[in-house]
């Protein structure tokens, strides 16, 4: 039965009882069936029972309200909800030690917790024998004043990253989803334990559909929790996980006991009629889906600016954008690009202006698209799919013309097409995927290697309400789609992108410098003598090398993430054992730099010393600086030292032991706002200001990759 996003499939299965008598029938009653067939007329009155029991009974409330953990009385009864179907259903009741011989604890993992470790806290305060992980990507950092309190919180870990980049090594574990938007799934691959005693999930409104199934069963119990303060109440859960032994059958989900007073059990209905017009609401969303502004229509728009009749142009506008192009564009490639380069130029002029500029300068393999078949949409169930039909042309000069000259003509060769196809699912927030597939026609498949944006990604934005980064990279990374696949390996470095903008943010992190899009940035500006107050700006992209990865030829995306999510960890594990190795053999000499005064009086007995001063430090990282030959710069901001200067700390593959390999892994793992430990000696710079020269390294907290044993 398909799921729709905003409506659960689970009902009420029973009018509301009366006042002081909440709890429900057993599953097991004779009637049950018959009351699951439709849905409560009306709901039971919401109960004020959580905070009542926080605010008269709980003796960790003052603790909890003191650390600012929770913003109103919602947050407040979402999570005792939550705790209490946990002591209800899913907490084991034998008493067996917390802490085996191999080390590993029993562990609960809260998802989705927000920007306070609010309900793990709780967890924390009240099941003690449990070390308990808040994640969220949005979690206040260490440094603010509230997050310095939690921290003293006994078995409470906070983790400020995704629940996909993390990994948690555990004995038992219980998982907790907190309105979290995530699949199940992925909450579950980030968990690696001996048993999984059970799964919890309070759904938000959009995620309703997307947590209906996991351990290839649906939940063992759903109910309301009218002592929930919230319109989303609705309790999912399951015991037990995938494994052979666990039997579920006899277990009890009743909801007679005096804890699950106010909860109201669910059944699944056919929620057809309740959506209301079903059909009308699939055909609005769809046609809504075909209206939505996505690349495939970004490129389509653009393109179809070649079409238009060059008479119907503002000459001055076309006469600035000749003369900016036409004095920058060979600046731009030559240095970039030999004249070798199968390069797809991509501008907006109806003159095809880049591309008279590139075979004029002698280049001999240049292409350019066209539109060969309009965009056009179509819906498959809950999922709607866009599809741009391109054709590829190779560009030569027409001899029988006047070559360069006004009367200078270019003959469009066709040598295949493009198929672009962009699918997007009603039920699912995430960005529209895009494939781009080549049709050499029987033509001879060209080797695109760079893609020429003379100011079409800029034209394309002109008018356009989409501006975000987010979009921007996502049309970036389509344009790469039309080289990556075709470009031969070689050994010399070239250019995959060459973009010629009058737009300078784009050179920040959050657009083509971003770490989605995986490029060495390089930028300059194009003087003109034309227009010296419009400058344009030209950055040369290049693709960064990446290490391999030993895996299946064909895998899915979450294979795919799991992967590199834990080679990052195997890593990381690698250089903590290298750096324990190193702390034990410095012993005693090793200083800690965790105060102004250690930080100034080890700078001092570095000047004064015949021999190196060792020190430890830990901070984070608030700049990272990669050079080639295996050296590094980072930039750390030291941890409780209250010096508002970073530290600057040299990475040099020599002094570490490193092969370039293993550099060059480590380096490119390294991300802004990650927690680094570093041992290593004191030394002065090439002008004299005082470094840290690292001899082993680990990561204390990383923002992409985090492993917790």
């Amino acid at each position: 039965m398909a799921s729709t996003r905003h409506v659960s499939r689970w009902q009420l299965c029973r009018p509301p009882q009366v006042s002081g008598s909440s709890e429900t029938l057993p599953a097991s009653s004779s009637n049950s069936t018959e009351v699951a067939a439709t849905a409560s007329p009306s709901t039971p009155p919401v109960s004020l029972r959580y905070l009542n029991e926080f605010v008269g009974k709980l003796h960790c409330a003052p603790a909890l309200l003191q650390h600012g953990l929770f913003p109103d009385a919602k947050e407040v009864t979402e999570s005792m909800a939550l705790f209490n179907a946990v002591r209800r259903y899913i907490e084991p009741k034998s008493e067996e030690e917390s802490l085996k011989i191999n080390g590993k604890h029993d562990g609960i993992v809260v998802v989705g917790d927000g920007n306070t470790p609010r309900t793990a806290a709780m967890f924390a305060f009240r099941m003690r024998g449990w070390k308990c992980y808040s994640v969220d990507p949005a979690m206040e950092k260490g440094t603010s004043e509230r997050s310095k309190g939690w921290a003293d919180v006994s078995n409470l870990v906070t983790v400020r990253n995704k629940i996909e980049n993390i990994r948690i090594t555990l004995r038992r574990a219980i998982v907790v989803l907190v309105h979290a938007h995530v699949t199940l799934d992925q909450a579950l691959s980030a968990v690696q334990a001996e048993q999984v005693c059970g799964v919890v999930t309070l759904p938000c409104c959009n995620w309703y559909g997307q947590q209906e199934m996991l351990f290839g069963r649906g939940p063992d119990l759903v109910y309301d929790d009218f002592s929930v303060l919230s319109d989303h109440r609705e309790i999912r859960l399951w015991v037990g996980d995938n494994s052979r032994n666990v039997d579920v059958s006899h277990a009890d989900f009743s909801l007679t006991s005096s804890v699950m007073k106010g909860c109201v059990r669910k059944d699944i209905v056919d929620i057809s009629g309740i959506v209301g017009g079903s059909t009308n609401n699939t055909e609005r969303q769809s046609e809504s889906l075909k209206k939505r502004d996505g690349v495939l229509d970004f490129i389509s728009d653009t393109l179809q600016e070649l079409d238009r009749d060059i008479s119907s142009m503002n000459p001055e506008e076309i006469t600035a954008e000749e003369q900016t192009f036409g004095s920058s564009l060979p600046s731009a490639v030559a240095s970039h690009l030999d004249v070798d380069t199968h390069v797809l130029a991509l501008d907006w002029h109806p003159r095809r202006l880049a591309v008279r500029l590139l075979l004029r300068d002698g280049y001999k393999h240049v292409y350019t698209l066209s539109i060969a078949d309009n965009l056009s949409f179509s819906m498959n169930d809950k999922q709607g799919t866009k599809t741009l039909k391109l054709q590829l042309h190779k560009c030569i000069i027409d001899v029988a013309s006047d070559p360069g000259t006004e009367d200078e003509r270019i003959k469009f060769e066709p040598c295949g097409h493009y198929i672009l196809q962009s699918t997007v699912v009603l039920t699912s927030d995430e960005e529209e995927k895009i494939t781009v597939k080549f049709e050499n026609d029987g033509h001879l498949t060209p080797s695109l290697a760079c893609v020429l944006d003379a100011g079409f990604i800029f034209r394309g934005f002109r008018g356009r309400a989409k501006k975000k980064p987010s979009f921007f990279r996502l049309v970036c990374r389509t344009l790469d789609q039309f080289v990556s696949g075709s470009c031969p390996e070689s050994t010399s470095r070239k250019a995959s992108l060459v973009c010629l903008t009058s737009r300078k943010q784009w050179r920040k992190k959050e657009f083509l410098a971003h770490e989605d899009l995986e490029l060495d940035v390089q930028s300059l500006i194009a003087s003109k003598e034309q227009s010296p107050g419009t400058p344009v700006y030209v950055y040369c992209c290049y693709k960064l090398q990446k290490l391999a990865v030993v895996q299946p030829t064909v895998v899915n995306t979450k294979d795919s993430n799991n992967i590199g999510r834990n080679a990052a960890l195997e890593t990381w594990l690698e250089l903590e054992k290298k750096l324990k190795e190193r702390q034990s053999k410095l012993g005693n000499s090793l200083v800690a730099i965790d105060s102004p005064e250690a930080r100034v009086k080890a700078a001092q007995e570095q000047e004064q010393a015949s021999r190196k001063v060792y020190v430890q430090v830990t901070g984070e990282i608030t700049r990272v600086r990669r050079f080639s030959k295996g050296m590094a710069f980072l930039s750390l901001e030291l941890t409780g030292t209250g010096y508002d200067r970073p530290l600057q700390v040299f990475l040099q593959r020599e002094t570490m032991n490193w092969s370039l390999e293993t550099f060059l892994k480590v380096v490119s793992l390294l991300r802004k706002g990650d927690e680094l430990i570093g041992v290593g000696f004191m030394a002065r710079n090439a002008r004299g200001h005082s470094m840290l020269q690292v001899e082993a390294l680990s990561l204390a907290r990383s923002g992409e990759y985090e492993a917790y044993n």
